[in-house]
């Protein structure tokens, strides 16, 4: 043995032995690795090694292992290899590194290097250190690996690719970028033929925007999956997804970016963050590109102001963008069973539009309102607020109102139309009756003692409150009534045709929000002994 083989032998002798003791294959069928071709070649029979040097070339079976030198222990069918090693197998894939341990019995390579490169032909992935499974074609890593595609670069401290299925596993820190979108998962699975993302925990993804003053979607969720060429999230359990104007939260979720379409089921919420409104249900569908939001099932809306807040319930409750040249407003729709609660009013009816910028709702379909100790009633109602209050009440048709003193007296005015204006505590102030009205109200002296009952009959007429009680009135024309003292008053015309108090049907909170309702407190018992009887 000259000089050369003597420095290469004792070079090899001193490199450990990575990897741990092979089980042979069953029955010893595990074949030996071959050699192909090599520059040099000796044999150590003492050692049962066979020391290889320049342009190496092994094989088993379909596997091909190519480097500058190598050690082949046939005894216990291990290759090491070292400088510019590549394993190849098969034509499709291919693993570069510097050095390199080869268990033939278990057909397992582990590959190190300042980089390792694994390449299937759809994808290189690209590591320090990443074992190969040659029967399982299985590649794991755990020092940090990076995988590039024709679509996106995929990086994580962990990974296990399968290049059979093109399966892909990435846990601890996963960041995915591509020209689209920006992930981040502690783990999920990717396909690298689908293109598809499968989460399996707490991910992030932000759609990148083509306006740099206009932020991205960005969607959040812990299981489902998502396409990074089309876009499209399929996700299951508690998901979100945020864009510029909404918030859409659901059980599970649908949402395309491209065509700004979302689709959420279960214990939904939709926020519209301009305008302070809270929507939740049980479906939710959400159509960006129109401005369209729209809730099913045990629907609702809270719209928060600085003081109070407005609740809005039915059977379907949908948001509209108006957009014009300069702004844009908003409208909300209820449809079915619609109730609505706020401090100082309350009502129902089976249609409800609510225009945002001028704070004004149309009630349609049987509508009832209540306010403070007052009932209004029309075939339409209008109502104003001014800073969150209740204003002006427009009644259209068949108007009626009903306002209960303190004397539990019901004052009532009906006719055609009638405007009713309220004051900065949302009471009653004055109405404007017009087109057949009638009036009935209770008179007080001056102190406070009821003098009879007023009906006045007048085309036009104008009635104004205070605490509910009648102070003034004006007609135009010439009006038609009567005052009935006290001792003439009776049920049959204390009344006028039409006169239905419904304050059992006023809404509470509870009831818009389908809470339980909340029952009287009730004093307990005292039961009655020596002490308390004396």
């Amino acid at each position: 043995m000259n000089y050369w083989q003597r420095y290469i032998l004792g070079l090899l002798l001193c490199l450990p032995l990575w990897g741990i003791a092979q089980t042979p294959a069953p029955g010893g069928t595990a074949k030996i690795v071959d050699v192909d071709y090599s520059d040099s070649l000796w044999v150590d029979k003492e050692m049962g090694a066979t020391f290889l040097k320049g342009n190496v070339r092994l094989r088993q079976g379909n596997v091909v292992l190519l480097c500058h030198l190598a050690k082949k222990n046939d005894l216990i069918n291990v290759v090491e290899a070292y400088g510019n090693v590549k394993i190849l197998q098969g034509d499709s894939l291919t693993i570069t590194g510097d050095t390199a341990m080869y268990f033939g019995n278990t057909r397992l390579a582990k590959m190190t290097g300042r980089v390792v490169t694994l390449n299937d032909r759809t994808s290189t992935l690209k590591t320090r250190k990443l074992d190969y499974d040659m029967n399982t074609r299985i590649a794991s890593y755990n020092t940090g690996g990076t995988l590039v595609d024709k679509t996106s670069t995929l990086v994580s401290k962990e990974g296990y690719y399968n290049t059979n299925t093109k399966i892909f596993n990435f846990y601890k820190n996963v960041k995915v970028n591509s020209p689209e979108t920006d992930l981040v998962a502690d783990s999920l699975r990717y396909s690298t033929l689908s293109k598809d993302v499968f989460f399996i925990a707490p991910s992030k993804i932000v759609s990148k925007s083509k306006k740099k003053s206009v932020p991205g979607d960005t969607l959040l969720t812990n299981s489902g999956s998502y396409n990074l060429n089309s876009r499209i999230s399929n996700f299951l359990g508690r998901s979100t997804v945020r864009t510029q104007n909404y918030n859409l939260t659901g059980d599970s979720l649908f949402y395309d970016p491209v065509t700004q379409i979302g689709i959420a089921r279960g214990n939904v919420e939709i926020i519209a963050k301009k305008d302070s409104a809270f929507l939740t249900g049980q479906i939710g569908r959400y159509f960006g590109k129109t401005g369209v939001s729209r809730v099913y099932g045990e629907a609702l809306m809270r719209r928060f102001f600085v003081k109070d807040t407005l609740y809005v319930s039915g059977d379907t409750l949908t948001s509209l963008e108006i957009r014009g040249t300069k702004d844009t407003t908003r409208r909300m729709i209820a449809d079915g069973h619609v109730l609505i609660f706020k401090s100082d009013l309350q009502g129902k009816c089976d249609s409800l539009v609510y225009s945002v910028a001028d704070s004004l709702m149309s009630f349609y379909k049987k509508p009832i309102l209540w306010s403070q100790r007052n009932q209004s009633e029309a075939d339409t109602i209008f109502v104003r607020l001014v800073n969150n209050q209740l204003k002006t009440m427009y009644l259209k048709r068949r108007a009626f109102i009903i306002a209960r003193d303190t004397l539990e007296q019901f004052n009532q005015v009906k006719g055609r139309y009638i405007t009713a204006s309220f004051n900065g505590d949302s009471k009653l102030d004055n109405t404007l009756v017009e087109g057949n009205g009638e009036s009935i109200y209770f008179a007080r002296n001056d102190k406070n003692k009821p003098i009879g009952m007023n009906y006045v009959q007048a085309s036009r007429m104008r009635i104004h409150f205070r605490e509910n009680e009648v102070k003034r009135i004006a007609f135009l024309g010439t009006p038609d009534g009567v005052l009935r003292p006290p001792k003439d008053v009776s049920s049959d015309n204390r009344e006028l045709d039409g006169f239905v108090w419904k304050e059992k049907e006023k809404p509470t909170r509870e009831k818009v929000m389908r809470l339980p309702e909340r029952k009287p407190a009730v004093a307990p018992k005292v039961i009655p002994t020596a002490s308390t009887k004396k």
